[in-house]
């Protein structure tokens, strides 16, 4: 005969989802070599929204997750190919050249510009997955060998239930790209181009521009982004930098083993301590833990 109940309803135990959701605050950096380009990055991201539903197969189900990402700042480190100009003689003489035009070259450093693009606030991915219910049974680690209950009681380091939201299957979208990011990287381009050749003379931007064609379309190139911007983001938060894997990993390990969705002393006090009274506990046996469509149901036995 089972002793002792709690039981919640669906839609507090939403309430206790969302205390864990709000506190989940990660950051995260590095750095890597693409090839044509490097890429480093600097990213934050906390999580928003989503919609909760118990099931009678005894899963949590967990839809449209809202991972938010601030900041993010991604920086390219691209290295244009080196162009001279300049150096020709313009007045030779039997004996050599008496007048050369001055020789100036560019991109001669690697990389040769570094483009920073800060898109924090206008990136968002959507988790959504389904979790089981996990019993633990916590012992503080400030709780010495030699302490009692009754001494952690009254430390304040007392045994602790704890139930956490063990995923069974979860996935990461990426599913809103501002459609301001383009418009953000064409800006980006163009300045650091401009301030990039602005020390040369008119006559050396306007012959290098002319050997290299439009450079911003090069820098496009180099970066290999498509007509669809969209897709290459997607691409390189997700698949190169796996930024995506990170948050996906350490959400269900955050709700698998950091931060609990309900927990109970155990032993568990039903008496305070009062005047020269010592608090009165009762210890928690054969826990048990399921849900239904209907609510959330934590059952033990009363230990001698």
């Amino acid at each position: 005969m089972t002793h002792f109940t709690v039981a919640a309803s669906e839609r507090t135990f939403t309430k206790l989802f969302e205390k864990v959701r709000d506190n989940v605050s990660e950051s995260t950096s590095g750095s890597h070599d693409l090839g044509a380009f490097s890429v480093s990055y600097n990213a934050g991201f906390h999580l928003e929204g989503g919609s909760l539903n118990l099931n009678n197969n005894g899963t949590v189900e967990v839809s449209e997750l809202d991972i938010v990402y601030d900041p993010l700042d991604i920086n390219f480190g691209i290295d244009l190919p080196k162009i001279c100009v300049g150096g020709w003689c313009i007045l030779p003489t039997p004996w050599g050249c008496a007048i050369r035009l001055p020789r100036i070259c560019v991109f001669s450093s690697n990389p040769d510009i570094i483009l920073p693009i800060d898109i924090g606030g206008l990136v968002e991915s959507e988790i959504s997955g389904a979790f089981a219910l996990k019993l633990q049974h916590y012992v503080d680690p400030a709780r010495t060998p030699g302490m009692t209950d009754l001494d952690a009681e009254l430390a304040g380091i007392p045994n602790l239930l704890r139930v956490f939201l063990d995923p069974v299957w979860l996935d990461i979208d990426l599913i809103d790209i501002s459609d301001t990011i383009g418009n953000i990287l064409d800006a980006a381009i163009d300045n650091v181009v401009d301030g990039l050749l602005g020390w040369l003379p008119r006559w050396a931007r306007d012959l290098i521009k002319a050997i290299l064609g439009p450079i911003v379309d090069l820098i496009r190139f180099i970066l290999d982004i498509g007509d669809d911007i969209d897709e290459w983001l997607s691409s390189l938060l997700g698949t190169s930098l796996g930024l995506l894997d990170f948050a996906l990993t350490y959400v269900a390990d955050y709700f698998a083993q950091k931060y609990p969705v309900y927990w109970i002393e155990n032993p568990y006090p039903i008496l305070e301590a009062e005047n020269s009274l010592i608090p009165v506990k009762i210890p928690l046996e054969s826990p048990n833990v399921q849900v239904n469509n209907n609510e959330f149901i934590l059952t033990c036995d009363i230990g001698a």
